[in-house]
């Protein structure tokens, strides 16, 4: 592994940016339950086990309602249930050494454990998990077939694993379906993919690669991946030496990351078993502080944002499919001279945008630029086209309704007296308006 690679991904991880799992708790009595629907599974992100006391039964329901709502639910991939399937939420520790506290386990060692019980779980053995209303959580056997997993941020690694060992060794009768959101292990974006092959042994990190999209047929692994524009766990530049790119996505670790609503997501493609969605940053991350400030601070970032998209842009390849696994490209430079055409057109764009801002009118626009899509003034299309796939998208629907403003608090890590306590908060989004149409051809819904 190149040394560049070893520092950016040292540098990523002392950071936050990777994500660990954890201890699984004492044993208890196994209860014995029949479950008479499809049952979905929800994993927990990085300090969050979804096991009660760690987490309290409020937070653990505000997310599993914040799931199944905006993701789980629209996939299409959970039947059974009213609406959709049984909720269980599923114990994986969540802990990395040091980030989330000097006494936890390292990511590789909390990954492990955490995929030991969501196998037995998929494999109808006794799994430690936590039930609605989410105030005990005790082992327990499920004894469902059709599971439907949602794994977010550093529990994608978890679903990960899972997904592979499946193929490997399907259990039977099962039919089981995945919901990945915020994916560190995406074939195309996701950190874990973008330095595959690096290994940091004091951290207890291993760069694990792709999350495998060629589930045996007839009865495949359909799979839906949503990333949130300008995250850097699931939306990692192609060129890590980009540094204005690597800017952006370090504080859209702050303002992307946090367990975000659906809002308007857009079809990107499909891989195989696999349909991907990416949730557009309306603003920036770079702009996004600027955008918070009283008065002034929301026109200027509607302004500037179409000329600094440009340029953060340069930092990735879209045209790529994101299932297509493509690791970190040192040597990637777009035609500058597309770059300098798309920047100086861009400036117009904003004056327009910041017109149609003050004025409240989105067809104010006195310089009659268009309005740009997600990847800026001259990006290509969101969709890249479909790679051997299963069938069509993953659901087939082609519109959802207008994106919100509903978010949960981050998972960034909180002290281990403050997890019991540490709600579940509202959050919004810039005040800049949505640029784009409100239509979309992603599935996924904001929470009512």
């Amino acid at each position: 592994m190149s040394t560049t690679a070893r520092w950016f991904a040292v540098t990523l991880v002392a950071a936050g940016v990777a994500m660990p799992a954890g201890v699984p708790t004492s044993p208890q009595p196994v209860l014995a339950a029949v479950d008479l629907m499809a049952t979905a599974l929800y994993l927990g992100g990085t300090d969050h086990p979804l096991s009660v006391p760690q987490d309290t039964p409020a937070y653990i329901g505000t997310y599993v309602n914040w799931a199944a709502n905006d993701f789980v639910n629209p996939s299409g991939l959970c039947a059974g249930g009213d609406p959709g399937c049984t909720p269980v939420a599923v114990y994986t520790p969540e802990q990395f050494w040091p980030v989330t506290g000097l006494n936890d386990i390292r990511f590789d060692q909390s990954v492990a454990a955490g995929l030991t019980n969501l196998a037995a779980c998929l494999r109808s053995a006794p799994c430690t998990v936590t039930d609605p209303p989410f105030t005990s959580t005790q082992p327990r056997a499920l004894t469902d077939t059709s599971f439907t997993v949602f794994a977010y941020s550093q529990s994608g690694t978890i679903a990960t694993l899972m997904k592979s060992d499946l193929i490997a060794h399907p259990p039977a009768p099962s039919s089981v379906s995945f919901v990945f959101v915020s994916n560190p292990n995406r074939p195309n974006g996701g950190i874990l993919e973008r330095f595959v092959g690096v290994e940091l042994p004091i951290l207890g990190v291993t760069f694990s690669g792709a999350t495998v999209t060629n589930s045996p047929q007839p009865t495949p692994l359909m799979t839906v991946d949503a990333a949130h524009q300008y995250d850097p766990v699931a939306d990692f530049p192609l060129n890590p030496l980009n540094l204005l790119a690597d800017l952006n996505v370090a504080l859209g670790f702050l303002y992307e990351h946090p367990e975000e609503g659906a809002g308007t997501p857009e079809l990107q493609g499909q891989y195989q078993d696999s349909t991907y969605y990416l949730i557009p940053a309306d603003t920036i991350p770079l702009l996004r502080p600027i955008a918070a400030l009283p008065g002034v601070g929301p026109l200027l970032a509607t302004v500037l944002d179409p000329p600094l998209r440009v340029l953060v842009e340069t930092g990735y390849d879209r045209t790529i499919n994101p299932g297509a696994p493509t690791p970190a490209k040192y040597l990637y430079v777009p035609d500058p001279i597309k770059v300098a055409v798309d920047f100086v057109t861009a400036i117009p764009t904003g004056w327009d945008n910041g017109v149609a801002y003050l004025t409240g009118d989105p067809t104010n626009r006195p310089f009659r630029t268009t309005p740009p899509g997600p990847y800026g003034v001259g990006g290509p299309p969101v969709y890249t086209g479909a790679v051997d796939p299963y069938g069509p998208p993953t659901p087939a629907v082609s519109s959802a309704p207008a994106r919100g403003t509903a978010a949960l608090t981050g998972h960034r890590p909180v002290g281990k007296a403050q997890r019991a306590a540490a709600p579940v908060r509202a959050g919004t989004r810039s005040a800049v308006p949505n640029r784009r149409a409100a239509s979309s051809t992603g599935p996924l819904r904001n929470r009512s």
